[in-house]
């Protein structure tokens, strides 16, 4: 055989070998950067889970501060109510001295 005759098969195998080289190279890539993307896909989730865990304790906590600030509400309606009736319980017998001693 000649050079001339081998020379096309050798072209084909270097070719393909390069081509095979280069598929390989890129699925290479192509594999770690969805491991780089799922990587940060499940950072992004767990910093996603913290925050809402976070959030989840603030409004726990503005719940009880909101029951706490109702219950004192309650509790300073029954001292004006109260202390109303004292000032009406007051200004009727002030009333009734003065129309006795009048």
């Amino acid at each position: 055989m000649n050079l001339e005759a081998l020379m096309p098969v050798l072209i084909a195998l270097v070719g393909s070998a390069g081509l095979w080289g280069f598929l390989s190279t890129k699925a290479k890539q192509e594999h770690e950067r969805r491991l780089l993307q799922e990587g940060k896909s499940a950072e992004f989730n767990e910093t996603l889970k913290e925050q809402v865990e976070s959030l989840n304790q603030k409004v726990d906590k503005l719940v009880v501060e909101k029951e706490e600030l109702l219950k004192a509400i309650a509790d300073l309606r029954a001292e004006l109510a109260e202390a109303r009736a004292t000032v009406q319980h007051l200004e009727a017998v002030v009333r009734m001295r003065s129309d006795f001693r009048g």
